[in-house]
């Protein structure tokens, strides 16, 4: 892994978070995932600007450029994330002084065709609706019992009982032919390429439930470093032939070049 850390004037090496860094007291963090191929740094036009919002919602007062300086760090292929804290203070002091954070780090591409799920049975209370925290500890929790369960990932359900997301990817449903997601209201992340299959296909964004995924013809999962990725089943029942699914994961694929 190679990090990098604003010093005020550049991006220098780092190999540590000061214990005093908000970001690491208490999870007053704002990031973005990014998989860089070929020495370019994947749907950054997108992932920038989202960024760049989150940083304003929470009031971190960041530079563009300083930003568009840390995207100039992602130059070696894998998997990256540039973080944005909350600095040190008191915690509810003003983010007068934000860190920013660049981390790189090498990482190898799925062999997988599809992925099996289950469900998780816990509440998801997603923080500020889906923005980017650092207050992952739920999503790794039950991505962890899932795979001690032999599955590959698990869907993510809140208060309501609506759908919102796999622990780490979005997730979508095609039923009938109509493809089918949670609308930000859930509480999903307003990920790139979650935003990338609603550009290149017509899209339903409403609530889904249990029974939905239950009934669900095909479902994929969508992430930076995933790109498409099919499910096979879901609590061990195999789904229908996959289709719109893997047309998707090969355009990405292709995309990459």
């Amino acid at each position: 892994m190679k990090a990098w850390r604003w010093n005020g004037a550049a991006f220098e090496s780092a190999d540590s978070v000061p214990l005093t860094d908000r970001g690491f007291r208490y999870g007053m963090s704002v990031f973005e995932s990014i998989r860089v191929s070929g020495g370019e740094p994947e749907f950054i036009e997108r992932h920038l600007p989202r960024l760049i919002s989150a940083c304003a919602e929470r009031d971190f007062r960041v530079e563009e450029a300083t930003l568009r300086a840390a995207v100039a760090l992602l130059t070696e292929d894998g998997f990256a994330r540039i973080y944005v804290t909350a600095g040190d203070g008191a915690p509810a002091a003003q983010q007068a002084e934000p860190r920013i954070y660049v981390f790189t780090e090498e990482r190898l591409a799925t062999s997988d065709e599809s992925y099996e799920v289950t469900m998780c049975e816990e509440t998801y209370r997603p923080m500020f609706g889906g923005l980017k925290t650092g207050n992952y500890w739920f999503n790794v929790e039950a991505v962890a019992v899932a795979r001690r369960r032999g599955f590959d990932e698990a869907l993510l359900f809140n208060e309501f009982a609506e759908l919102v997301s796999a622990c780490m990817a979005n997730v979508f449903l095609v039923r009938d032919d109509r493809i089918m997601t949670p609308g930000r209201s859930s509480g999903c992340r307003a990920g790139v390429i979650r935003e990338w299959v609603i550009a290149r296909r017509k899209v339903e964004e409403r609530r889904l439930r249990r029974e939905d995924v239950v009934n669900a013809d095909e479902i994929f999962l969508t992430n930076s470093w995933l790109g498409v990725m099919p499910v096979a089943t879901v609590e061990g029942r195999p789904l229908g032939h996959r289709v719109i699914g893997p047309k998707l994961a090969a355009e990405i694929e292709n995309r990459r070049g």
